[in-house]
């Protein structure tokens, strides 16, 4: 279901004075539980600089709006009903005009944070720090900044050793903040042979563990399920 934000008709006191000096943020939120969603509406709308546009429980709903109205920030459960947050963030960034992306998730592990690089997500944002930090990633990325945990030099062995060697260099460009297009034509590949890679890439990043011997965490959904 989708929720639009209505701000016709709340009258023109002094709330509305100082937004009508802001360059407000106009965001998309999705998570597919609705207290969750009602709670970070309140919590971003509650920022004269936030305006939320819509909030949706699907990927499929966010490509929707964001196909139809102008997002800056699309902040993304990583963990939806059906595709997650990974697989939204890279279908959003393959619009016309794509939008930040702030991915948050009970899960910000290094792997995620690597997957993350590979979605093209902007920001990688903890749960637990759910808030201020979340405020602050918004307004980071908005800005043209990148807000992503460093990779931790465990998972870069293991990617090292499991990724082939043009992966590895994709995943290296991609930290790089340089863009698809370019990544293409440096490696002499095409763009479509560039989307193929990069969505083996999340299977095997979702596959991963960095100690084989530590029990998979739960409730982790595979980001490729479907194009």
């Amino acid at each position: 279901m989708i929720a639009v934000a209505e701000h016709a008709g709340r009258g023109l006191g002094s709330e509305s004075a100082a937004l009508a000096t802001v360059e407000q943020i106009r965001l998309l939120v999705v998570d597919d539980h609705p207290a969750v969603r009602r709670g970070l509406r309140e919590l971003l709308e509650d920022q004269l600089d936030f305006r939320v546009i819509a909030t949706v429980c699907s990927a499929e709903e966010a490509m929707s709006v964001a196909e139809h109205a102008r997002v800056d920030v699309a902040v993304v459960d990583y963990q939806l009903g059906g595709r997650n947050g990974l697989w939204l963030s890279r279908k959003l960034k393959r619009l016309p005009e794509p939008p930040r992306v702030v991915i948050y998730s009970a899960y910000s592990d290094g792997l995620l944070t690597a997957a993350a690089v590979v979605a093209e997500a902007d920001g990688l944002v903890s749960k637990g720090g759910l808030g201020s930090e979340l405020s602050d990633a918004i307004r980071s990325v908005a800005d043209g900044r990148v807000v992503l945990p460093a990779v931790p030099w465990q998972l870069a062995e293991v990617m090292r050793r499991r990724l082939e060697e043009m992966e590895q260099a994709i995943f290296g460009m991609l930290l790089a903040a340089i863009s698809p297009v370019e990544i293409a034509q440096t490696l002499g590949i095409s763009c479509a042979g560039l989307e193929s890679r990069l969505w083996e890439m999340l299977r095997k990043l979702e596959a991963m563990d960095v100690e084989p011997t530590t029990p998979r965490r739960g409730g982790r959904r595979s980001v490729v399920d479907a194009r």
